[in-house]
């Protein structure tokens, strides 16, 4: 127990955990609101809300004095399983991941009371809550997707093109592009299965609400959808740029 709470003596894992778990805390809290709030105003809030909300606490969170901002366990596992997260660092973020996850549950719960988050989520009646196999292959792929555009923009450090024709997205834009890239997964996904793209998006409400109706195919597809889509860009893209040492892999997702 006392090396498992060692990391915890240095400043900069201090500041890490705290990162990723205000940073979750804030993105279930306003995404899941956006999820409640589509149910009246459209899909258009919940897409749009889910992706601006994650740019932002991207921007916010990222560089130096955050954690990467990965925000999702399907994120920090994708960069564990490519070696470029070292395991304690792992732990840590899932943990903070999921403590800031079920507070923002809770405090959705306090201030939109009587309200069943989960079926506003996950489409309850859809897909969702009979072809579980749909439902997996949605959120495989969106989340697959998600992963894959956060290691193109923020993992991947140099051009992918000849010298004939260099094209590569400023590290500014990252954050935006990451967040564009979950508002197209919702859009397309929302009216089938919620569009989680996020194991904790399904996992939190279903833990304070109590309905775990189907969440283990939202948990399952998330994480092995976040895998895939980053073992693909990993050997197909960044040969040429293996984990330069413990310190690059703890900050992959800057």
């Amino acid at each position: 127990m006392a090396s498992f709470l060692e990391p915890l003596q240095e400043k900069r894992m201090q500041k890490h955990c705290v990162a990723e778990a205000l940073g979750t805390f804030l993105y279930i809290y306003m995404s899941e609101a956006c999820a409640v709030n589509s149910d009246t105003q459209g899909m258009v809030t919940n897409a749009l809300g889910n992706g601006f909300t994650l740019a932002v606490l991207i921007y916010c969170f990222s560089g130096e004095n955050g954690s990467g901002a990965k925000l999702n366990p399907a994120v920090s596992t994708g960069l564990r399983l490519t070696g470029r997260l070292d395991g304690t660092t792992y732990v840590w973020e899932l943990i903070s991941q999921t403590v800031g996850a079920i507070l923002g549950a809770v405090c959705l719960r306090i201030t939109i009371p009587g309200v069943d988050v989960t079926h506003q989520f996950v489409a309850m009646g859809g897909v969702s809550s009979g072809h579980p196999l749909s439902t997996f292959i949605w959120e495989f792929i969106m989340t697959a997707f998600v992963v894959y555009v956060v290691f193109a923009t923020q993992v991947d450090k140099q051009t992918r093109h000849g010298s004939d024709l260099k094209i590569t997205l400023p590290a500014p834009f990252a954050p935006l592009a990451i967040g564009l890239a979950v508002a197209c997964g919702a859009f397309a996904s929302v009216p089938y299965t919620g569009g989680a793209m996020n194991p904790l998006r399904a996992l939190a409400p279903a833990l304070v609400f109590w309905n775990w109706k189907n969440i283990w195919v939202y948990v399952l597809a998330t994480l092995l959808g976040g895998v895939a889509g980053a073992v693909v860009y990993e050997n197909i893209f960044l040969e040429h740029q293996p984990p330069e040492d413990e310190g690059e892999a703890n900050e992959a997702s800057v």
